[in-house]
């Protein structure tokens, strides 16, 4: 049943500043989001967007390089032997997300309370947050994963560790990944931005104070003017790894041990949080942005707004809609880390 907010007031906004103020807050809540190769998907265009990459040289099924220097020692006076490229196409299929708020004439004649600017707040949080679990449901569904003890996840009780995070950057290094260095930059253009290099770790807030008690872990505070954090919710780093926590990224309840050991359970059973590491390019979107478009479209119709469905001005709404997909571009540059997290009581 549509809900309706009665009795409090929503007066007219003015669409494109309702756009920009959204637009922020996304980026402020967006994480994910924010790295991997982002697409512009045209309007008036198919509903589905293709991400190519280049495969290396002689690669395996698994696209891992198989390149032995012998094979390309050349004979005096003969021809090397030619080769050619290969491509894989990963698709993705943008689909349309939306929240609408609605709100009766009476609210907007005799309230006091700026109603619709909590509502077009509330809109843009709501639909960033839907952007992110996206985002989050893609990239914790990679294939590539290591447990922080055990060869299982119902056997995880232990916290995150520097070794893990070596065994994961040792992985993807061995698949030719490499480092972040860029971001979405901020403001309505699609362009991006420079960050330091390194290898990004993506994880539920719960698991930072087992991050800031890493051997050599440094605070983002103690950067120093030298070193500029990639995103506004790092925490610090620790060697080529950069910490980027978020409510958002919710463990996987009761799947890991019966066993304790000092970690957060529910129901008898502890709690594993998925520690997502990333190289560039590993994942991709088809963000919210795009040339002359920001891709989030706003509504805010007053209830004075008379219309063949609103004959008698009874009603009027506050939402916004984007179209938003999410993809895996290369399982072999990603890697989760599924670990318990350290009680704190």
């Amino acid at each position: 049943m549509a809900l309706v907010q009665n009795y409090s007031t929503v007066a007219s906004r003015n669409l494109i500043r309702a756009e920009m103020e959204m637009l922020k807050m996304v980026e402020n809540i967006q994480v994910l989001g924010m790295f991997g190769d982002q697409k512009e998907q045209p309007l008036n265009k198919t509903d589905t967007v293709v991400f190519r990459r280049l495969k290396p040289f002689n690669a395996t099924a698994a696209e891992t390089p198989g390149i032995t220097a012998a094979n390309f020692i050349t004979a005096e006076g003969t021809t090397p032997a030619s080769n050619s490229v290969s491509y894989t196409d990963v698709t993705a299929t943008v689909e349309q997300y939306s929240v609408l708020f609605k709100f009766s004439s009476k609210s907007q004649l005799m309230y006091e309370d700026d109603i619709p600017a909590d509502m077009q707040k509330l809109t843009a949080q709501t639909l960033s947050e839907v952007a992110e679990l996206v985002a989050y449901g893609q990239v914790k569904a990679g294939t590539s994963v290591i447990y922080a003890n055990g060869s299982t996840r119902a056997g995880v009780n232990t916290a995150v560790s520097l070794r893990k995070l070596r065994q994961s950057a040792r992985t993807m290094e061995s698949n030719r990944a490499k480092h972040v260095t860029t971001t979405v930059a901020a403001g309505q253009n699609f362009n991006t931005a420079p960050v330091e290099a390194s290898y990004l770790v993506f994880f539920h807030t719960d698991g930072s104070a087992d991050v800031r008690d890493l051997p050599g872990f440094t605070k983002r505070v103690e950067y120093g003017s030298a070193i500029k954090p990639v995103h506004p919710r790092e925490i610090g780093a620790c060697e080529e790894f950069r910490f980027i926590p978020s409510p958002l990224f919710a463990p996987y309840l009761t799947a890991g041990s019966a066993a304790a050991n000092g970690m957060v359970q529910t129901s008898g059973s502890c709690d594993v949080y998925p520690f997502i590491v990333l190289a560039e390019s590993a994942c991709g979107h088809i963000n919210l942005k795009g040339h002359g478009y920001t891709g989030i479209s706003p509504t805010v119709i007053s209830a004075s707004v008379k219309n063949h469905a609103n004959p008698s001005g009874m009603f009027g709404y506050v939402g916004a809609d984007f179209w938003y997909a999410s993809v895996r571009l290369n399982e072999n540059w990603m890697t989760r880390i599924e670990c318990a997290v350290s009680d704190l009581v």
